[in-house]
Formats: structure tokens, sequence, C-alpha cells
């Protein structure tokens, strides 16, 4: 096995690799005056498997484009097997037509890499309707959840947490890591009303006295469903917040709103950030065993 860090993984790429204790390299990534992308791998993959870990942040069109033309490479060059390693995956928000003459790009991108790659895993996915990826992908995927690592952090360093899940689909982060913790979950409501704007909601009091709140999510994109939830949970008397989010976009100073709200953020290190301070590199590793 050879595990490549491409652009936007080799941040977690060289950790992978030390646990496995298997090889590591990057992969060589350029741009022509044009803007057209060069790719090219720097140690030999024939009659190996190849691990490519990209994250897809930052510009994602790159980020895909990058990996597809990797794997392609790698699989005329005599590549064994291809496994794609997506510690953040985009394009899963577009999963059904809503309006006529949409792109379902989730479909569209699923196909690209179904043509490439022999295996792919993903770190917590943000499916709406679906449990599993195989509406997705044809090719084997895996999805993998963050939730014992999130866990394990909030109990070495909080004493008496109760967590909180701004909307009904955080349950899957929220609601599980309370049920690893032991600890109580509230699951709030939210109406969206755009991208930008939502409305979150309570229809019970709950104790908060003594506690150390704890907002659990899967993305922190713009933040505003987390400033929601936060408002909300000021009405209740509340000061002191924490936030977690596996993945940390933090786009138009999602950051800087939320620590202004009187919250510490942290997310893990599927995204590299300031605040990554969750490492999910054992849980890449133990899946490639």
């Amino acid at each position: 096995m050879l595990v490549i860090g491409c652009s936007h993984g080799k941040h977690l790429a060289k950790k992978v690799a030390k646990k496995l204790k298997k090889p590591y390299s990057e992969l060589k990534v350029e741009k022509f005056p044009d803007g057209e992308m060069y790719v090219r791998f720097m140690k030999n993959v024939k009659n190996k498997d190849i691990v490519l870990i990209q994250s897809f942040y930052g510009n994602i069109n790159d980020c895909l484009i990058e990996v597809l033309f990797a794997a392609d490479t790698a699989k005329e060059l005599g590549a064994k097997k291809i496994f794609l390693v997506a510690p953040y995956f985009a394009y899963l928000r577009q999963d059904k037509r809503f309006k006529p003459g949409e792109c379902i790009s989730c479909k569209v991108v699923g196909k690209s890499v179904d043509n490439v790659f022999d295996k792919v895993f993903i770190i917590d996915p943000h499916l709406h309707r679906e449990i599993t990826l195989d509406h997705i992908f044809k090719t084997k995927a895996v999805k993998l959840s963050s939730n014992a690592y999130t866990a394990s952090y909030i109990k070495k360093n909080f004493k008496n947490p109760v967590i909180i899940g701004p909307d009904s689909e955080s349950y899957k982060w929220a609601g599980k890591v309370a049920s690893i913790i032991g600890c109580k979950s509230h699951i709030f409501k939210k109406k969206r009303h755009s991208g930008r704007k939502v409305k979150v909601t309570l229809n019970r009091d709950i104790d908060l006295d003594g506690k150390d709140i704890i907002i659990v999510d899967d993305i922190c994109s713009t933040g505003s469903t987390l400033i929601e939830a936060i408002r909300c949970l000021k009405k209740l008397g509340a000061k002191k917040f924490t936030c977690i989010a596996v993945h940390g976009i933090f786009i138009e100073n999602a950051l800087k709103k939320l620590r202004k709200m009187n919250a510490k953020v942290i997310t893990t290190n599927t995204v590299p950030n300031t605040v990554s301070k969750i490492d999910v590199s054992g849980l890449i590793s133990n899946s490639l065993e």
C-alpha cells in the first residue's frame, strides 16, 4: 500500500501512513498559466494499492478534478487497486431534483468516482434522505463516523456536559455522541428560509443549570444554524457555549461570528483550521487496515 497526500489531504495522509507503517508520498499538483491542472505521482504506483487522501474544501472543483486525474493515471500506470479517502466530501447537498432542469450533482460526481476508484471512504457525509452511500456510488463506499472521537474529546475536557443538536438532522451526531458519553441530549427544530437564514426553536424547557453546554453538528459553514441555536439557548438563560463540528468550513467569517456569541469552537481535522483539535487520522488508518 502507498498512501498519497493530495493537495488538500497532506495534513492527514502523513499521519495515516505513519500509523499504518506504510510508505507515503505527495501528489505533485501545479497549474499551467491558463489554469489547466498538472498532476504527477512522485513514486512508482505499479502493482500497488494506492490510497489517495483528499478533503474537498476551498476550491472543491479543483479538488475533484485532481483526484480524478490522479486515479485514472494510477490505473493507467498499473496500480492494483485505487482507494479514495475523503475526510470531507462535497457535492452531497443536491441529491434530488427539487426544480425542473436542475442537475443532481451528487449523482454526476458519483458516476465520475465510480469510473476510477475501487473503494471510497468518507467521514460523516452530510446525507439528507438516505442512510448509506449506495444511492451515490456503485463502487464500494464506506461511511466513517467520528462520533467516538468527539465523545472522547468531550469526556476529557468537560465535567458535566449536556449535548445540543441544533436541528433534527444533527441527531446523527449530537444524539449519538450523547449516547456514547452517557449524558442528556436535546434536539432543536430548524426551519430553513435560505442558505444563510434559519430559525431554530425548542418546544420544551430544558435544565441547563451547572451544565457544560455543547452544541454538536456535522458541518459549520456559514455558522447560521449554530448562531441561531445559541440565541435560542440564551433565551433559556445560558451564557457560555462550546460548538463542536466535524467539518469546519467557516465561510463568511463564521468563526469570528461564533466567537462574538461567546462560543468556543472545536472541530475535527477533516478540514484543517485553527480550531481543528480532534484528530481523525486513527479513524482513517483503522478503516484501511
